[in-house]
């Protein structure tokens, strides 16, 4: 071999180490081009969680305001009806009684209003074959069917069809004739 054979050897490598130069040159932009990215992306998406956060919070937030506006009203109404309760001593206690039971009856009326158009709705009960996912068993009477709903302690409600809190109920127990 002659020396202008390993010239020729040695400027192929040099034109190749210059070539492989360029493209790891070329990489690493490319790389920090995807690096950087990927962190603005990571960022928008950690501004984005933050900005559903707030809004989600104001949502709730206002929701509560909603249903504190509805329900007001009745706690007024309540107040004025305990001020305005018969005096047990009064000469008209009877009728003063009546009148003040039946501004109360229009307090649950007004009240189951306000929670119904909040999207609460009351659990059927009496009358109903007793269902574990609407009703809580709290006592057993005899009855003449096993498993009827005979009568409701404590009203059940649903919003949005989630049980917000079961009826608790007496149901019937079929007495075995032996």
């Amino acid at each position: 071999m002659n020396d202008d054979d390993n010239n020729n050897t040695d400027d192929q490598m040099s034109v190749g180490g210059d070539d492989l130069q360029q493209q790891l040159a070329n990489a690493l932009a490319e790389a920090e081009k995807n690096l950087n990215g990927w962190k603005r992306s990571e960022a928008d998406f950690q501004n984005y969680q933050k900005r559903k956060e707030g809004e989600n919070a104001e949502l709730v937030a206002f929701a509560r305001e909603v249903a504190v506006a509805k329900l007001l009203p009745s706690l007024d109404t309540l107040e004025q009806a305990l001020l305005h309760r018969p005096k047990a001593d009064g000469e008209h206690f009877k009728e003063e009684y009546q009148k003040w039971e039946s501004g109360l009856d229009g307090l649950v009326k007004q009240l189951d209003k306000a929670l119904e158009e909040l999207g609460v709705k009351k659990i059927e009960a009496v009358g109903k074959k007793f269902d574990p996912n609407f009703h809580e068993a709290v006592r057993e009477v005899p009855g003449e069917e096993d498993g009827l709903v005979v009568e409701e302690y404590q009203t059940g409600f649903e919003l949005n069809g989630k049980l917000i809190r079961p009826a608790q109920v007496a149901i019937s127990k079929k007495e075995s004739t032996s």
